[in-house]
């Protein structure tokens, strides 16, 4: 069963690579470039999962979690974003999204995050995400806690800081 995807994202030609790698990949992308064409497509269809920018040129991506918390209740979220910080994974935590990706991403890590959201979702606390997301953006620099920091939007010494007192994994 292919299960269809929402992907709001305003970079037509990342849109529509990201459309390629979802058909190949077995799903039903559903493209649209922001909030506003979002909200159409909601109301033609409740996907099974979601793609969203965090930054569109009509609105922001927090705003479509949102509107897809309420009306697709069951649709899981994954949102990304070139600009994440840890203030905002946990605000899309909290409006309802199930995962927080920084770019730049892979097809193969799309899909993956995407398979990843279709699993059981595990009862973490805010901590467990934060740390999460820590790590990932650390693994993505390589972990280069200077531009990890930067990434993050926080000061490296802040960073260092919060590493010594992350919660250990479950």
């Amino acid at each position: 069963m292919s299960h269809t995807v929402l992907v709001v994202e305003d970079d037509a030609d990342f849109r529509s690579a990201l459309g390629n790698t979802l058909r190949r990949s077995g799903f039903k992308p559903v493209l649209v470039s922001g909030l506003a064409e979002a909200t159409g497509a909601l109301a033609a269809q409740l996907p099974d999962l979601a793609l969203v920018d965090l930054k569109l040129q009509d609105g922001d991506g927090l705003d479509v979690v949102r509107l897809l918390a309420e009306r697709a209740p069951a649709c899981r979220c994954v949102m990304l974003s070139g600009h994440g910080t840890i203030p905002t994974a946990v605000e899309a935590m909290r409006a309802g999204a199930v995962d927080f990706r920084t770019k730049p991403l892979s097809g193969r890590q799309i899909v993956e995050a995407l398979r990843d959201a279709l699993l059981p979702l595990p009862s973490e606390n805010l901590d467990q995400v934060e740390r999460d997301h820590i790590l990932g953006v650390l693994q993505a620099c390589g972990g280069n806690i200077s531009e990890a920091a930067r990434r993050l939007g926080l000061h490296r010494r802040t960073l260092q800081r919060k590493l010594q007192k992350l919660p250990p994994p479950k």
